[in-house]
């Protein structure tokens, strides 16, 4: 029987190559819309699905690094990380109409940096906060998408 790390590397990458696949043909049904957004609704899931059939591409290639003889990997330890960026993603969309996206994803990347171990808090409060301010910046700016920036 075959390991299961060297299935996953072939069968996964395969799997997401035809995820990407399916999100470009399902998004080349969407109508074209008269509106004055220079983009239009196709571009940004097209932008990411052929961001996912790339990487994909180069995970099936062998182009990503195997964690197969690392033994500080292991699924508990996967699971102490994992499962509270799941619950911190959940109690972000919760806070986000109430905090305002500035607090609110602030917060959520401290969290995140603090829970893959960075202790430094006035380097994650710098770095948290410059990041937010540039996405923010990106969204309003450049964009056009405003976003609530502090409780409202």
């Amino acid at each position: 029987m075959k390991h299961p790390l060297k299935l996953s590397t072939t069968v996964l990458p395969v799997i997401l190559l035809v995820a990407a696949g399916l999100v470009f043909i399902s998004i080349w049904g969407l109508p074209a819309t008269a509106t004055a957004d220079l983009l239009g609704p196709k571009v940004y899931p097209g932008a990411l699905a052929v961001l996912l059939a790339a990487f994909s591409g180069l995970l099936l290639a062998g182009a990503g690094s195997s964690h197969g003889e690392d033994a500080a990997i292991t699924l508990p330890g996967m699971m102490r990380r994992f499962l509270p960026l799941v619950l911190f993603s959940a109690a972000y969309v919760a806070a986000l109409p109430i905090l305002g996206f500035l607090i609110a994803t602030t917060a959520l990347l401290l969290a995140c940096f603090y829970l893959l171990g960075e202790r430094r808090l006035w380097l994650n409060l710098l770095v948290a906060a410059g990041c937010t301010l540039a996405t923010y910046l990106l969204f309003a700016t450049f964009l056009g998408i405003q976003l609530p920036a502090f409780p409202g």
